[in-house]
C-alpha cells in the first residue's frame, strides 16, 4: 500500500494505491476518507485488483482551497485518478454522495468504465433530504459529538441497536466523532444540492446499484430512481441501514465482488 498525489480542478488529491490488477476506483461518502472509508473491506477488494482509494476534497490528505464544493470538482478528482491507469479499462465503486460521484464520473468517462457499483447514491436531493443535510452542516460546524450521534441513529437498523452492547455503541460514536472529516459541513452542503439526473443517461458501464432497506439518510426509493436512469442498471438490496460498512461487510462484499467478476453481455 502507497500514498499517491494526483493535481486536478483544483484539489492537491491524496490517494491509497494497493494491490495489483484492474484498477478500480473506490469512492468514499461525506465525512469520512479514502482511509477509513472502506477499511473493513479494502485488503479483500485488493485481492486480485488494484484500488485507488482517493480523499475527495475535504477529506483525508486533500488539500485545496476551502471554497464551496462542486459535483465538478469531485468529478474532476476523480478523473485525474483514472488517469493513473494511462488508457486501461477500470471499475468505479462509489458509496454515498461517493456513488454520486461514482456515478457522474462514469457517465463522463464512458469509454474507460467498464463496471459501476453505486451503493447508497441518490440521483437528486429531494426536501426531506436537503433538511436532513442542512442540519449535518449546522452540527459539523458546532457540534461533531451530536453530528456523530445523528448518524448511527439514523445510520444502523433496530436491529442494530437490539444486537449491541452499551459499551460498542460508545466506542463506535467516539470512533464516528473524531473521523469526522474537517470538510463535513462542505460535503453535506453538496449534498442539500445533488441532481445528476441528466447525466445518467450516458453511463455506458455495466450497472449495479445497491439500496439499504432500512436507510434512513438515503431511503432505497432513491437508489432504486437512480438505477431506473441508468441504462441496464441491476438493482438490488441489503437488509441494513446506511451504514453498511458497520452492519454488513461481508454481504456488501459479496455484492461488489460478483458484480466486478461476473460476465456482462
Amino acid at each position: 500500500m502507497q500514498r499517491l498525489t494526483v493535481d486536478a480542478a483544483g484539489v492537491r488529491t491524496s490517494l491509497i494505491d494497493t494491490g495489483r490488477g484492474r484498477p478500480t476506483i473506490l469512492v468514499h461518502g461525506t465525512s469520512s476518507s479514502a482511509e477509513t472509508g472502506w477499511a473493513p473491506i479494502l485488503a479483500r477488494l485488493a485481492e486480485g485488483r488494484r484500488c485507488l482509494v482517493p480523499d475527495l476534497a475535504g477529506s483525508g490528505l486533500s488539500v485545496d482551497d476551502g471554497s464551496a464544493l462542486t459535483l465538478e470538482r469531485l468529478v474532476g478528482q476523480v478523473e485525474a485518478v483514472a488517469a493513473l491507469a494511462e488508457g486501461e479499462a477500470l471499475d468505479l465503486v462509489g458509496y454515498s454522495l461517493g456513488g454520486v460521484v461514482a456515478a457522474a464520473a462514469a457517465a463522463r468517462l464512458a469509454g474507460q468504465v467498464r463496471r459501476l457499483v453505486v451503493l447508497g447514491g441518490w440521483a437528486a436531493t429531494d426536501l426531506r433530504m436537503r433538511v436532513q443535510f442542512d442540519l449535518w452542516q449546522a452540527l459539523a460546524r458546532t457540534d461533531r459529538t451530536q453530528l456523530a450521534r445523528l448518524l448511527l441513529l439514523n445510520g444502523v437498523s433496530e436491529r442494530f441497536f437490539a444486537a449491541s452492547d452499551p459499551s460498542l455503541v460508545e466506542t463506535v460514536l467516539a470512533r464516528f466523532a473524531t473521523g469526522l472529516a474537517p470538510g463535513s459541513d462542505r460535503q453535506a452542503a453538496l449534498d442539500a444540492i445533488v441532481d445528476i439526473r441528466a447525466c445518467l443517461p450516458a453511463v455506458r458501464a455495466a450497472t449495479l446499484v445497491i439500496g439499504l432497506a432500512q436507510d434512513r439518510l438515503v431511503p432505497p426509493g432513491h437508489c432504486r430512481a437512480l438505477a431506473q436512469a441508468v441504462p441496464g442498471a441491476r438493482y438490488e438490496e441489503i437488509d441494513c441501514g446506511h451504514l453498511v460498512m458497520l452492519e454488513q461487510p461481508e454481504r456488501l462484499l459479496e455484492r461488489i465482488e460478483r458484480h466486478l467478476e461476473e460476465r456482462h453481455d
